[in-house]
């Protein structure tokens, strides 16, 4: 029996008496591969035994999980090509095996030197900044028993992770967390989600004095929206009927925009600034306007327009980067990030923009962005239309 054998032996072994703890391979075999390493465990979903693969990529991680069979034989397909080097671990062992040059490999037991743990938890929730959740259960987000929903995974790690990206604004800007109270519209709301565990962050994990007021032109939305902010006993969280570009928003001390199509985006904007608003917040969705108004016969450029896709793309580019350059134009420190994974959502762009009380230099600004939109053929932006 070969080192190889002797480690597929072990697994299956250790997996039939639930002794496994995990399995680490490291060392791609092809040094440009995008994946750097695997770190497999085992976990339950539905009372079954699943093992639990995470991806290690440069800059994300990305998790799958798979039955027992199925992952076994993934795993032993991995260490015979993909990977150099594996460290599986059980309860009672520690097993290195290191693939040499040719198909050899060299094999290393040791014994345990300290306790370790077979956990089988599934969906194991870091701390999150959400207080009450019973509007989740409202939302279909958790069920009863406040456990996520089959399909609402990736709903339920966007939530997070947008309190979390608000968190760090409001950590490094301590003067947005003492305004009293904070005024905040959420324009084109939807089904409330964000805006919910915005209010709920805001006012039950920080104690914060916070109006917030959630504008979305489907009425049925907002009396479901209104309904559920009632019955959870959120008393300063209102829905109101109205669209992005004809609503009077007032003052507002934060302005957030998710997911408003085209140039929606830039009427939130456009109405963030005028109000002068301390932070905005935008997640843009589709990118219609300027993509129509690339200009065709740019020469330079002809070999990417002929794409559709890369077409759609650098109008995404462009669009972002103006509305970025504007906002700062405004006196506004902008940056723009992705707001979560693709594999979550693929609408994850995000740009905030907190307001300051430096010099700017508009001229400078002015200038990049005719350069910008002469570089790539752009004839107009509409967020220039309707803030200047």
């Amino acid at each position: 029996m070969d080192q190889l054998e002797v480690l597929i032996k072990e697994l299956y072994t250790c997996v039939r008496e639930d002794s496994f703890a995990r399995l680490t391979l490291s060392k791609p075999s092809d040094k440009t591969a995008e994946v750097k390493k695997v770190i497999i465990r085992m976990t339950i979903i539905k009372d079954k035994r699943h093992f639990s693969f995470v991806y290690r990529h440069s800059t994300k991680d990305i998790t799958k999980n798979y039955g027992v069979s199925e992952g076994s034989d993934l795993i032993v397909q991995l260490i015979q090509s993909d990977f150099e080097i594996a460290n599986l671990f059980t309860t009672e062992k520690h097993i290195v095996v290191e693939r040499l040059p040719g198909k050899n490999f060299k094999l290393k037991v040791q014994k345990q030197k300290t306790e370790v743990e077979a956990t089988r938890s599934h969906d194991k929730q870091k701390k999150t900044l959400l207080s009450k959740t019973d509007y989740l259960v409202h939302l279909g987000v958790l069920n009863k028993k406040g456990n996520i929903q089959k399909d609402k995974g990736d709903k339920f790690k966007q939530i997070n992770k947008y309190v979390e990206i608000i968190d760090g604004i409001l950590r490094n800007n301590p003067s947005l967390a003492k305004l009293d109270p904070m005024q905040i519209v959420d324009m084109g709301s939807g089904k409330g989600y964000l805006t919910f565990a915005l209010y709920d962050y805001l006012k039950n994990k920080l104690g914060q004095n916070v109006i917030m007021r959630g504008i979305e032109l489907r009425p049925n939305l907002i009396d479901i929206c209104n309904g559920i902010a009632q019955d959870v006993g959120f008393e300063q969280l209102f829905f109101e009927e109205g669209s992005i570009e004809q609503s009077d928003i007032g003052e507002v001390d934060v302005l957030i925009a998710l997911h408003a199509c085209d140039t929606a985006t830039d009427d939130a904007i456009a109405k963030g600034i005028a109000a002068n608003a301390k932070l905005i917040i935008c997640s843009p969705c589709c990118h219609k306007q300027v993509r129509k108004d690339l200009i065709e016969d740019n020469s330079e450029l002809s070999s990417v327009y002929q794409f559709g896709i890369l077409k759609e793309r650098q109008a995404e580019i462009i669009t972002d980067t103006i509305r970025a350059l504007i906002l700062k134009k405004a006196g506004y420190k902008t940056n723009v990030f992705e707001f979560i994974s693709t594999e979550h959502t693929g609408k994850n762009l995000m740009i905030t923009a907190i307001k300051h009380d430096g010099k700017v230099d508009v001229e400078k600004i002015e200038a990049e962005i005719v350069r910008l939109k002469k570089q790539f053929g752009v004839g107009r932006h509409y967020l220039e239309e309707v803030v200047f």
